[in-house]
């Protein structure tokens, strides 16, 4: 409650998330108790992105995760963020086939859709997903990646943008607006 959102993020739920792989990677912690603190995150979350409201003129963005990425606390964090800097989300979740993806932004006449990556998933699949979804989705609507896989992609294309941190996907979004015409 002392917290923004945003802050929240960064300085509370970053680092408790990276203690908990940690403390599960050292065997300090049962899978269940790790779930279990996702679970409670993820649904704080989810309440505090609803109580928000997007900001005229911002972007429209899906989020999802790609077939077989089942790991959605950074994917929530990202949105949880861009939701507060005035960003319309929409959360589609984990697991979403490339076709779907591709209809249900369409349908939403999304702006941009947002794709995590965690570092559980394959790493020879994200540049081949990404530039299947490039092709597919129309030209006016970019995809910003990010997640500790998506640090896979050195070089992106046109119309792609892959974020280190969510610093960087906010200044993006704020310099966003200007551009988007509905």
């Amino acid at each position: 409650s002392r917290q923004s959102l945003t802050d929240f993020v960064e300085q509370t739920v970053a680092p408790l998330t990276v203690g908990l792989g940690e403390a599960w990677v050292l065997g300090e912690i049962e899978v269940y108790q790790e779930h279990l603190c996702t679970g409670v995150l993820l649904g704080l979350l989810f309440r505090e992105i609803g109580k928000l409201l997007p900001k005229p003129g911002f972007p429209r963005i899906v989020f999802a995760t790609p077939s077989e990425e089942l790991h959605v606390l950074g994917l929530l964090m990202a949105q949880a963020v861009l939701a507060e800097n005035g960003a319309e989300c929409i959360y589609l979740g984990p697991h979403t086939p490339l076709g779907d993806l591709n209809t249900a932004a369409q349908a939403c006449r999304a702006n941009i859709v947002a794709l995590s990556f965690s570092s559980a998933y394959p790493k020879h699949r994200i540049r081949p997903f990404i530039a299947q979804l490039r092709d597919v989705l129309p030209q006016s609507m970019e995809i910003w990646a990010g997640g500790s896989g998506a640090g896979e992609i050195k070089q992106a294309s046109k119309g792609i943008r892959v974020f280190s941190d969510l610093r960087e996907a906010v200044n993006a979004l704020v310099r966003q607006p200007e551009d988007i015409s509905e």
